[in-house]
């Protein structure tokens, strides 16, 4: 009864225009939330901006003008701020890549070109993993997406090989450092032997295991951003391309457990995915959007297949619409059950940490899987 209520409060003001909640949804964050004109450079905006990118793609000829709009106002306000200097700030490079792409003009050219000369500069470790930081290195599975995006973008926009490589060499480098072996997930981050006295960014003091320098968790969206990075690029890069199989191959280690590790009540993941019957836990809606991204994008490529996938798709997309969506204003619905931009600590670090309603990287993320799930299963 509660989805149905939803479903017609979404439809009621938008009829000639939205067609499902994830309209309403992509509205409120267009027109309310996350307007062009408060775009900033930044890691959150950037999120939605690389969900602009992908719904130009998805839509009609006819249609793509407001996505289109949005990327190049978003970017015009933040280009003379661009930069590459540290993976959080390389994420907004995918708007320039896309209008670069697009116009081939060489301004975009110029840009993108200073943010990837100041991205090699950042901080490495000796195998070639960008670190998090610029202070200290540090390995985040966060990473792989603010950095992933653009180098994807690029090579999109180019055809130039090198931004394969450099994304070949940070999956490469990460997965070595972050993947836990029992569940083909990746914990949250490894330290490089932090030196006494160095503050810890954001994150808890003393994080790292002594020995192993990783940390303990396995966060949800911190795997959210890998499946999403890697779903994209298996759908950019030729099949016949060396790293296909190889990021085919990460892709598949990471879905096989999610099933078992879903919520049957919800169909969401948990704030802590492995941890999904310990009583203080909570469902977290943005990492079950990017979990059931990538197994859809994981069963079109042919990855995995069978009902249980299928149903764990299915499950996200119901789930996600029924317990974490509300109306907000007249005609617009938000997203609920996103947790807060989260740093590195210990259980009880993540089980502590909030949820809000928006974000505009969780607005992104449900506009992505929903448009995706509803555009694979026919329902546009």
């Amino acid at each position: 009864m509660k989805s149905i209520l939803i479903l017609l409060i979404a439809f009621a003001p938008f009829a000639s225009i939205a067609q499902t909640w994830v309209d309403s949804l992509e509205q409120y964050a267009m027109q309310r939330y996350l307007p062009a004109s408060k775009y900033t450079w930044s890691w959150q905006h950037a999120a939605f901006l690389n969900t602009m990118v992908k719904r130009y793609h998805q839509t009609e000829a006819d249609r793509k003008t407001p996505y289109l709009n949005y990327v190049t106002k978003a970017i015009h306000r933040t280009m003379a701020g661009a930069n590459g200097k540290s993976p959080n700030a390389v994420a907004s490079g995918l708007g320039l890549a896309f209008l670069l792409e697009r116009t081939g003009e060489e301004r975009y050219r110029e840009r993108c070109d200073q943010v990837f000369e100041q991205y090699m500069d950042i901080r490495r470790t000796p195998g070639g993993a960008v670190s998090h930081l610029m202070w200290g290195t540090e390995l985040w599975d966060d990473t792989v997406f603010m950095v992933g995006q653009f180098l994807i973008a690029m090579y999109k926009a180019t055809g130039d090989e090198k931004y394969l490589t450099e994304l070949g060499l940070q999956m490469r480098t990460h997965r070595e450092k972050l993947r836990d072996e029992t569940t083909g997930l990746w914990v949250h981050g490894w330290d490089a032997n932090h030196k006494d006295g160095l503050p810890y960014f954001c994150g808890q003091m003393g994080w790292p295991d002594d020995s192993t320098r990783r940390s303990a968790e396995i966060w949800g969206r911190g795997n959210g951003w890998i499946f999403v990075t890697l779903s994209d690029a298996l759908e950019t890069i030729p099949r016949e391309h060396p790293l296909w199989s190889e990021f085919a191959g990460y892709l598949k280690e990471m879905t096989l457990n999610l099933p078992k590790l879903q919520d049957q009540a919800t169909g969401h993941w948990f704030q802590l995915p492995v941890r999904n019957t310990d009583p203080d836990n909570f469902i977290e809606s943005s990492c079950t959007a990017m979990f059931a991204y990538g197994i859809i994008s994981a069963l079109k490529l042919g990855i995995i297949e069978g009902a249980t996938f299928e149903r764990s798709v299915d499950m996200a997309y119901r789930g996600l619409r029924q317990h974490s969506i509300r109306p907000v204003g007249k005609g617009h619905l938000t997203a609920t059950n996103v947790c807060i931009g989260t740093c590195i600590g210990d259980k009880d670090y993540y089980l502590n940490r909030g949820v809000q309603e928006g974000r505009s990287f969780g607005l992104a993320m449900f506009i992505q899987f929903g448009m995706r799930y509803e555009i694979e299963k026919g329902l546009r």
